[in-house]
């Protein structure tokens, strides 16, 4: 299965031109100037500040291993980053002007039409988010989770230069969605469902029965029935004892992917995964796995980019029900998979060589047009990330050894 996206550079993957008439495109440049994909868009996708507003745009696509151009419906994506100057948008691909008949591209994902153009408006390096999925897909991979979904089941992504009407947009990832065949998921299968955390609440922090606009479904209609399958969910969290708890977990949620979830999300400080953007899987309707999403406010950064966290304190995940009771009940297993992930996963060589890989892929040109185009835009350098792995990991070794033995 083809699942990193630095594959793009080397699968070889059928180039289409299928023009479309009167365009105002200009002229592509030479395919050896090419050295980060670039995405053109004709359209007007001004003031879109409401998520059911979607619009018609052409769009053109050119790189070293595929071109084509085509149709594309756009909206904005996002909660809170829904306010920034700079929106991240999704986008599905139509080879005809009426937007019936769908275009799928192969971007190391498979074919597929739907896509997500991420602006990292929090994270001016644009890497945080997309690698840090890279190493949950590593992680899961290792203890065979999401083997047929594309990157483990977490997002994956690649840069790209957008322009609107010849005008230069931004540096953007081309990610994978959330959606359906992000989980390689049977939108027809009633047990299929993808429920996330819409929000940081009482009822998100499993201390109430869930309640649909605290929590959405991904995957799944809103529907009283599938509503009850989570709440099978949420009161197993909420309402068993101790031993009950350790005892039936698995007929509720799969250990290996909480464990993983938990140890990442301590490990590279992820405090907005606490509750909001938690997301919960289910291929039956009764056993659930969590799944990372979402993450730009990591490794110490906060998710509003513009402060750094205090890299020795702990995010407040005791503040849900679900992980305050997993530290405690499962606080040996924690332990003994960290450890075993320290070995060659969890180690600031092999985190910081992702995010060297990433920013390889971004020519400094492009860095310096997104300056002039988003000058107001937040984040910290991989120098940050360098200091803030040299402090946490020897707490976070630490803490894990304290839990290891008591």
């Amino acid at each position: 299965m083809v699942r990193k996206v630095l594959l793009i550079m080397t699968v070889l993957l059928l180039s289409v031109s299928l023009g479309f008439s009167n365009t105002k495109f200009k002229e592509s440049e030479s395919k050896e100037e090419y050295s980060i994909p670039k995405v053109y868009f004709e359209g007007n996708i001004n003031e879109m500040y409401d998520k059911s507003d979607e619009r018609k745009i052409k769009l053109k696509y050119e790189s070293n291993d595929i071109n084509f151009e085509g149709y594309a419906s756009i909206k904005i994506q996002g909660s809170s980053s829904l306010r920034y100057e700079k929106k991240n948008y999704t986008i599905k691909l139509y080879d005809d002007e009426n937007l019936e008949n769908k275009k799928t591209i192969d971007f190391g994902w498979g074919k597929q039409s739907k896509y997500c153009l991420k602006a990292n408006w929090i994270d001016k390096t644009h890497a945080r988010n997309v690698v840090t999925a890279k190493l949950v897909g590593e992680v899961q991979e290792k203890y065979s989770l999401f083997e047929s979904s594309p990157n483990n089941g977490a997002i994956d992504g690649f840069p790209v230069e957008i322009y609107i009407n010849d005008e230069f947009l931004g540096v953007y990832t081309w990610n994978i969605p959330k959606d359906a065949w992000m989980f390689d998921m049977d939108e027809n299968n009633p047990n299929h469902l993808v429920v996330v955390a819409e929000e940081w609440s009482n009822n998100t922090l499993f201390k109430e029965e869930p309640r649909l606009g605290s929590w959405g479904f991904e995957v799944g209609e809103p529907t009283e029935e599938n509503l009850n399958k989570f709440k099978r969910l949420a009161n197993f969290i909420m309402y068993s004892d101790d031993e009950t708890f350790e005892n039936e977990f698995r007929d509720y949620l799969d250990l290996n992917a909480t464990l993983n979830y938990f140890i990442i999300m301590e490990f590279a400080e992820l405090q907005d995964n606490v509750t909001k953007n938690l997301i919960l899987v289910t291929y039956d309707g009764i056993i659930w796995s969590p799944t990372l999403y979402d993450l730009d406010s990591s490794w110490g950064t906060s998710p509003w980019g513009t402060s750094k966290l205090d890299y020795y304190n702990s995010y407040d995940y005791l503040a849900s029900t679900l992980w305050q009771r997993v530290s405690e009940v499962f606080k040996g297993e924690i332990a003994n998979r960290y450890f075993e992930l320290r070995k060659n996963i969890l180690t600031k060589e092999h985190v910081m060589n992702l995010f060297y890989d990433f920013e390889n892929m971004i020519p400094e040109e492009s860095f310096k047009k997104e300056e002039a185009r988003w000058t107001l835009i937040p984040g910290y350098s991989y120098t940050q990330i360098e200091k803030f792995l040299d402090i946490r990991i020897p707490l976070i070794d630490d803490k894990m050894k304290k839990r290891k033995e008591s």
